[in-house]
């Protein structure tokens, strides 16, 4: 049976097959971990030859499982099963990740910071839509100033002449996850707060407000749409492991770099998804971009991560990075079904 685009990886790694070895040539994909699973089966047909198709089936079953729970060195010591549920079912396998609503979230932390000025401002009377449907201009450039007066030297960067929502590209971003998580609308030419918004914010749930934000911005809203590079589609499925990595190795600081070179040695391929160009490298690109959306335009917007500036980085916007106790708070990761293979 051919292999679908969005089915796992017969290789065994875990990956849907289209973010694995789809496109590889034939013996390239016999020479890695499917090869070495199917001499693993061939070996044990000679050792205890099976009576029936039923029972090959049942043994290749439970081999392809215990293959699947064993701690893997490139995902960090997930195993592939683990990695699949951070993938594919990130909010149904609390096996493996748990979130907690029952948390505070502090004002600075950014996207927390901009939803409650912003529902602050539509109030009970609405707040009116701009001709193009954007949030009014005296409330954009009203925010803008608050936000430079409280930004650091990353987020002053990105607050320059506003003449528009999409200007304060923090804004709009807010503004557009809002309306995807149920919390806001716009209605006759308003922005309005939902029922569901408005009876969150008179149990001062703001738990639960940033767990809706959480799920729209990571399941609906597409991180490309805040930048210039490609699709390059694991990197937001990746977000979970993202913050394994910072939850489990982010006690100290560490260079950007070293949860740059963790992310390609889990998803080499997205390498592949960026092109080469005068300037830069497709490796340097795809590890600019992973962080970007992964670490300071997600991990950093939501509070989960704190990026301060390398002061002796040479050219470039380089950060120190460290995990907030935020993310030890927000989601807890469990590493109990994996089990160490056997050398």
């Amino acid at each position: 049976m051919k292999t679908g685009r969005n089915d796992p990886c017969p290789c065994g790694s875990g990956k849907k097959y289209k973010h694995c070895c789809l496109g590889k040539g034939e013996g390239e994909q016999r020479s890695g971990p499917a090869q070495a699973f199917a001499d693993e089966i061939a070996a044990a047909a000679e050792e205890q030859p099976f009576e029936s198709l039923e029972e090959l089936n049942a043994f290749t079953t439970e081999l392809t499982n215990e293959r699947n729970r064993w701690a893997l060195t490139e995902f960090c010591g997930l195993s592939s099963e683990q990695m699949a549920h951070l993938l594919y079912a990130p909010f149904t396998s609390p096996e493996t990740v748990r979130f907690s609503v029952d948390i505070k979230p502090r004002p600075d932390v950014e996207i927390m910071g901009i939803f409650l000025a912003l529902v602050h401002a539509i109030g009970d009377s609405g707040l009116k839509a701009t001709a193009k449907g954007n949030l009014p201009l005296k409330f954009c450039k009203s925010l803008a100033q608050e936000m430079r007066e409280a930004a650091d030297d990353r987020r002053s960067l990105r607050i320059g002449g506003i003449r528009s929502e999409i200007d304060l590209e923090q804004l709009h971003c807010t503004r557009l996850v809002a309306e995807l998580a149920g919390l806001i609308r716009k209605y006759r030419g308003h922005f309005v707060m939902t029922r569901k918004c408005k009876d969150m914010l008179s149990r001062q749930d703001h738990g639960g407000i940033y767990f809706e934000l959480f799920k729209a911005y990571t399941t609906r809203f597409n991180w490309a749409y805040r930048d210039m590079y490609p699709e390059a589609e694991i990197v937001q499925p990746s977000f979970l492991y993202t913050l394994f990595l910072l939850a489990s190795l982010g006690d100290q600081q560490r260079h950007q770099q070293f949860y740059e070179d963790r992310f390609l040695t889990a998803f080499p391929m997205v390498i592949d998804m960026f092109a080469e160009t005068g300037y830069s490298t497709a490796e340097s690109s795809a590890r600019h971009c992973y962080v970007l959306r992964a670490l300071d335009r997600f991990a950093a917007f939501f509070g989960l991560a704190e990026l301060v500036s390398d002061a002796q980085a040479v050219y470039g916007n380089r950060y120190i990075i460290r995990k907030t106790d935020l993310l030890d708070r927000f989601v807890t990761f469990s590493r109990g079904t994996a089990s160490v293979k056997d050398e």
